[in-house]
């Protein structure tokens, strides 16, 4: 470039003799004439009032310091000409304004040539910057090696994360499939047997009412063969010797022929069999559903509980004779309550609990702990029957409908379903349905098995 010489020429004439940088708010001795930065001659004389020009040697006050004004905008020029020329724009000390062309071995920072007489970095390795700069970058240089290792060394791991969960997914996927496919299958066996066995029991069923037609058209033909007897030989016995005489050997024969009535097998033995075979399926389907089966056991005990839990934690009942607690008009209930030892929060599950025979129980689920006085209702996060007052009831707020219930109620079976946001209950000896709640959100709550006992209520979990 044809301005590179001249401009260095010129940098070179507006430098300061002490820093050797360019002049930074230069002053101007009166007495010998020569400039230096305001900051690098007072560091170098120190707080005396005279002392040597560091150029001549020449005897100056400070007093007599003079800004040279016009030398600092030739400063500012020459810097201009020289950013323009292609030159890096050089970074500033913000202490001292000068350029931070040395490096600081000790504190690993850039300082200027005044940082560096300076009592903060005073027996402080220090070198230019520029020979700092090369064992940088020769540090830098084997960062960047060992990074980029360790980059190679992660994209690897990356790549076979990625391989490993596509294998694992491909043998996730491979199972659903097989899950699917085996439930279809077993989908389709059972309702393939089940209409077999439906076709069975239709057609015993045809066999026993064509038996029961047959068999009674027997009866009906014998009884009505008797009653003709009957009346015949009421009549007979009616008349006189010369009329009750004649015929009499047949009319006793016929009486005799019909003692003794032996009643004909109206049902075979091979048609009970039958029977007997559509009912196998029973066990087998029991089996099935035994699966679902979920085990509970009571939780601790509360502390200020009135119930009496057997060692098994299975059972349940009041301590002594606890007084009876009336059903009152808001619907509140004061049981003694315990709750499962464990919760569902998805799928379905069902487990059987022994009644008793005695008043004042209830079995169910709920979403929160519950305590002294509080409401058997969906809307308070319980969903229970029970026996309470004498009759046999599903807990509900204003409602509390009856269960419809066959016989004495020994046994029954709560059914979860949980993501179908339905509670059932079951007589479980008869397989009849008391009760459903239906319509429930649980939106990802823990519901627990409910047991609540009073006065002789007792309730014991089935194992």
């Amino acid at each position: 470039m044809a301005s590179g010489g001249p401009v260095r020429e010129l940098s070179e004439e507006l430098t300061c003799p002490i820093c050797l940088e360019h002049f930074s708010d230069p002053v101007i001795l009166s007495e010998c004439g020569h400039n230096f930065c305001r900051i690098c001659l007072t560091c170098s004389w120190g707080e005396v009032a005279e002392a040597p020009c560091p150029m001549c040697k020449q005897t100056a006050r400070q007093r007599d310091l003079r800004p040279n004004r016009q030398l600092a905008n030739i400063v500012e020029i020459a810097k201009k000409l020289s950013l323009q020329g292609g030159e890096a724009e050089e970074r500033i000390c913000e202490n001292h304004r000068k350029p931070l062309k040395l490096f600081c071995r000790t504190d690993e920072i850039l300082i200027c040539r005044v940082c560096d007489r300076s009592k903060e970095h005073k027996n402080h390795g220090v070198v230019p910057a520029e020979e700092a700069a090369q064992e940088y970058k020769g540090k830098i240089f084997n960062c960047l090696e060992t990074l980029r290792t360790e980059r190679e060394k992660i994209l690897v791991y990356l790549a076979d994360a990625e391989d490993e969960s596509q294998e694992i997914l491909k043998i996730t996927e491979s199972e659903r499939q097989k899950t699917v496919a085996e439930f279809r299958t077993l989908r389709q066996l059972l309702e393939n047997q089940e209409k077999h066995l439906l076709a069975q029991i239709e057609e015993v069923e045809k066999e026993i009412a064509r038996k029961r037609d047959e068999h009674l058209a027997k009866l009906s033909e014998e009884l009505s063969t008797l009653k003709s007897l009957i009346r015949e030989m009421e009549e007979k016995h009616q008349q006189p010797a010369s009329e009750l005489l004649q015929d009499v050997k047949s009319s006793l024969q016929r009486c005799k022929e019909k003692e003794n009535f032996k009643n004909p097998v109206a049902f075979s033995s091979d048609l009970r069999g039958r029977l007997q075979s559509c009912c196998d399926i029973g066990p087998f389907l029991g089996g099935i559903v035994k699966q679902f089966k979920a085990k509970v056991t009571l939780g601790p005990t509360p502390a200020d509980s009135n119930l009496i839990v057997s060692e098994d934690r299975r059972s349940i009942k009041c301590h002594s004779k606890a007084q009876d607690r009336p059903e009152d008009p808001e619907n509140i209930y004061v049981f003694s309550n315990m709750l499962g030892s464990e919760g569902f929060k998805a799928g379905g599950h069902f487990w059987e609990v022994l009644v008793g025979s005695e008043d004042g129980w209830a079995v169910g689920v709920t979403s929160k702990p519950v305590r002294g006085r509080f409401i058997f209702t969906p809307e308070e996060g319980v969903w229970a029957v029970g026996r309470s007052q004498g009759w046999y009831k599903a807990f509900i707020k204003g409602i509390n409908p009856p269960l419809p219930l066959r016989g004495e109620l020994k046994r029954i079976r709560v059914s979860l379903n949980y993501d179908g946001g339905q509670v059932a209950f079951f007589d479980a000896d008869r397989g009849a349905l008391l009760y459903r709640f239906s319509g429930a959100s649980f939106s990802g709550e823990t519901l627990l098995p409910i047991f609540a006992v009073y006065g002789k209520g007792y309730l014991r979990v089935c194992p």
